[in-house]
């Protein structure tokens, strides 16, 4: 990282920590006169990062942030606002429709976050609309989706892979709105978890939320911050502004009421103890998040199990070729049969599957792009060494 991204990294999370009632945006002004500062470095950052309306709702009116900038971040936030309105009526409808086919659903992840700690939409980008099931309602809740116009996004591989040995399915409706809605049955993208991690504290512990007149339900504070401190790192390696604010504006809404102990005791019970153990004094250190100095000491001498800690490093390593990641893949799946029915499918697609996938226009040619696919793979891992 160059000295002008790292000097809007600084401004940045000075900024966005004012919206956590920290007195830091004076902190922020001193750094636009540092040297090495940029108001172009910080506009490519807020870009990149997705942190333009949050930026500007906590800028506008200061003499002293470029009014060029606002406006184009005005420009930004008012039209996440108008769509994450249209995402939460799109909300709405499919938890009314999903209450209605008796399947029950937690929502996840932005517009959780913008339920319990944003209130304003226009302040926390969504790109998608995600749900948690449970597994064995996923066929019902897909069939009674179709309804309202939603398709999964791409074929199978094979016919009940998806359910088998992903954590998720997309799907998309092609209208206007072009909404797209995971529907998750597992909480993180590991076959590990997928098949170990139990998810009954999840839907136990629960709390309820309001979207528009439609009664919901979301993650309890522990679980979220459990999950939102999982998915951080286990698929974004903790790295990400946005999400790191989150975490942030989480537990400056409601560290004061957090089980810590409780939390404390399922991280490690559910073999996530190190996502806490990356994340929270990031957050206590960088962003002077709420975490009590007692509970970051006992959380550093907790010790992970030799299973998390292999896979923690199989999911946080750097530009992982696709090779190894199916290694990485296989290896979490617990049977044997499973895991050459999975490595079958991977290298065997259905054709379908194939066609959309790599734009096969003439069907002739079908049977050259398996070979394509697996050379693809090979050459990615021999470029990466």
């Amino acid at each position: 990282m160059d000295r002008q991204t790292e000097a809007a990294a600084e401004f940045v999370r000075a900024v966005l920590a004012a919206r956590l009632g920290l007195a830091s945006l004076d902190e922020a002004r001193r750094l636009t006169a540092a040297p090495g500062f940029a108001w172009t470095a910080v506009a490519d950052l807020a870009t990149r990062e997705a942190v333009e309306p949050l930026l500007y709702a906590t800028l506008r009116g200061l003499p002293w942030a470029p009014a060029g900038l606002m406006a184009q971040w005005r420009q930004v936030y008012m039209g996440q606002g108008l769509r994450n309105a249209l995402l939460l009526r799109e909300l709405e409808a499919v938890m009314a429709a999903l209450a209605e086919a008796a399947i029950p659903a937690l929502v996840l992840k932005g517009p959780a976050l913008v339920l319990r700690v944003y209130g304003n939409p226009a302040l926390r980008p969504m790109v998608d609309l995600d749900l948690l099931l449970r597994r064995e309602d996923v066929p019902a809740a897909q069939r009674r989706l179709e309804r309202l116009g939603y398709r999964p996004a791409l074929p199978e591989p094979a016919d009940g892979l998806t359910l088998a040995f992903e954590n998720e399915l997309l799907l998309v409706r092609g209208d206007r709105t072009e909404t797209a809605l995971e529907l998750h049955w597992s909480l993180f993208d590991s076959p590990y978890y997928q098949h170990r991690l139990p998810l009954a504290w999840f839907w136990e512990t629960a709390a309820e939320a309001q979207v528009g007149h439609t009664p919901v339900r979301i993650l309890g504070p522990e679980a979220e911050l459990l999950y939102l401190c999982g998915h951080l790192a286990l698929h974004h390696r903790g790295e990400g502004l946005l999400w790191q604010h989150d975490l942030a504006a989480l537990l400056a809404a409601g560290a004061h009421t957090l089980d810590w102990d409780g939390l404390l005791a399922r991280a490690q019970q559910l073999e996530l103890l190190l996502p806490l153990q990356t994340l929270l004094p990031i957050l206590a250190r960088r962003w002077a998040a709420p975490v009590p100095a007692a509970v970051l000491e006992r959380l550093a001498g907790l010790r992970p199990t030799p299973q998390e800690a292999r896979v923690f490093r199989q999911l946080t390593t750097h530009q992982r070729p696709v090779l190894q990641r199916l290694a990485a893949d296989l290896a979490g799946i617990p049977t044997w049969r499973g895991r050459l029915r999975y490595a079958w499918c991977n290298l065997f697609p259905s054709a379908d599957y194939m066609r959309q996938r790599y734009a096969v226009r003439h069907g002739a040619l079908l049977p050259l792009y398996y070979p394509y696919r697996w050379v693809l793979g090979v050459g990615e891992m021999c470029c990466r060494r």
